[in-house]
């Protein structure tokens, strides 16, 4: 039979090996079996094969011309209808825009030497920021500046990967603790919890596993003791990002939850991250001994909380629980690489504690080795 025969026409077999098509009547004046019929009627011994397609398939037999669906084919591959019903409501399938982290990523990627200098001016902004922090609210009943040298040892010994995301991170997380720290006196203080609460509300923004230190928000409202009014305005700066970015999203076409939702399927599937996965052993190593500092600092800050007054004693109780929540984020399945650098803030808070507390031959050697690793891993990386 030849490759493309005519539209609704019937394939006639009148021999063993002769086929012969004969139009069929059109479906505008008859049934759909009408054609059929009749020409069963004229040749009663012959079978009568329909064909209703536009061309034909393989060994020259008739495909039909209809409309498969996505589901249609995967029920007929042998999978569940519902699942292809799901595949097609995918979250990132309903994305117009992508996250600033992913921006980020994108930047670094066409610019790595523009990244490189942005990402050291973040270090030395984000350090300058905590060092002011520490001095003027006196952390440690001593003046010392040394939260600015610690922040940049911490960071350059554990940051791997995407430079620039892994330093815009801890910057809106040291930033946000700045504010909430000032946002601790007497009379109303919504300008700086509500800086402080937009700051915290784009972390996740950036880095998505860091969705949990969220919690630092009713915390530092109980801490630094807030009123009612007050966490209205830090619970309308935390969602405001979030906000804006389903906003713009529902804006270009996309559907306006499809962010939260991501969100949701970011943190909940997929397997947990191993160690070995986040980062490479000798900055895998000095992340853990950087957190075992910080929580021997905690045990120094409890055991020697009078020491220092109440405003600082609430502000590094808010650094050992930010210290167990970037600790928490570290089992989302959305945790990487960037996720860890978030440690260097708490640490580089509570770190110096320790430091004026113990001895000089024991503070000396300690310093210079957090140093000197932290110049190896620069180099080598």
């Amino acid at each position: 039979m030849p490759a493309g025969f005519a539209r609704d026409s019937l394939a006639l077999t009148i021999g063993p090996g002769t086929t012969q098509t004969i139009p069929a009547i059109s479906a505008h004046t008859a049934s759909p079996g009408h054609g059929t019929e009749s020409l069963q009627a004229t040749h009663p011994n012959q079978p009568i094969a329909t064909a209703d397609s536009t061309h034909s398939g393989r060994n020259g037999a008739p495909v039909a011309d209809t409309e498969i669906t996505t589901a249609e084919e995967t029920t007929a591959s042998g999978a569940d209808p519902e699942t292809a019903e799901a595949l097609t409501e995918e979250p990132h399938d309903r994305m117009m825009i992508r996250f600033p982290g992913e921006w980020l990523a994108d930047f670094e990627a066409h610019h790595p030497g523009g990244s490189r200098w942005i990402g050291g001016l973040l270090i030395l902004f984000t350090g300058l920021c905590i060092g002011r922090l520490t001095a003027r609210n006196n952390l440690y009943s001593v003046g010392t500046c040394l939260a600015i040298p610690l922040y940049g040892i911490l960071l350059c010994g554990i940051g791997d990967g995407a430079f620039l995301s892994s330093c815009a991170a801890p910057a809106l997380l040291a930033l946000a603790t700045k504010n909430y720290a000032r946002s601790f006196r007497n009379g109303f203080g919504f300008d700086a919890i509500f800086r402080a609460s937009l700051y915290l509300g784009l972390l996740p923004l950036v880095a998505p596993a860091a969705l949990p230190l969220l919690l630092l928000l009713p915390l530092a409202v109980q801490l630094f003791r807030r009123t009612l009014r007050e966490l209205t305005v830090a619970l309308a700066g935390v969602l405001l990002p979030l906000f804006v970015l389903c906003y713009i999203n529902w804006g270009v076409g996309g559907d306006f939850a499809a962010p939260l939702l991501l969100f949701g399927r970011l943190l909940t599937c997929g397997p947990l991250p191993t160690p070995e996965a986040l980062l490479p052993l000798p900055k895998l190593l000095f992340a853990g001994a950087a957190v075992v500092l910080g929580l021997l600092s905690t045990l120094f800050v409890f055991a020697d909380r009078y020491a220092v007054g109440t405003k600082p004693r609430f502000i590094l109780l808010f650094a050992c629980i930010t210290l167990i929540l970037a600790c928490g984020s570290l089992c989302s399945p959305a945790a990487t690489a960037e996720t860890v650098t978030l440690l260097a803030v708490p640490v580089t808070l509570l770190l110096p504690f320790l430091f004026v507390r113990v001895r000089r031959p024991i503070a000396a050697p300690l310093y210079a080795a957090l140093l000197a690793v932290a110049v190896a891993n620069v180099i080598l990386q």
